[in-house]
């Protein structure tokens, strides 16, 4: 499954894309500051973008 975890660098988002990781999905962690995201994975793409930003999330 390939998914797109908004708010990814806030404690439930971490959640969330730790256990889609573990899961073996692909996942998409959005979050505005992408530099301070605590992990990688083979499996993982960080991209900054702010929800308020209609440009941004429709990439």
């Amino acid at each position: 499954m390939r998914l797109s975890v908004f708010g990814a660098n806030g404690g439930t988002g971490r959640l969330l894309v730790r256990q889609a990781l573990d899961a073996g999905d692909e996942v998409t962690a959005v979050t505005r500051r992408p530099a301070e995201f605590p992990f990688t994975h083979p499996h993982l793409i960080v991209v900054r973008a702010d929800v308020a930003e209609v440009q941004a999330v429709t990439k």
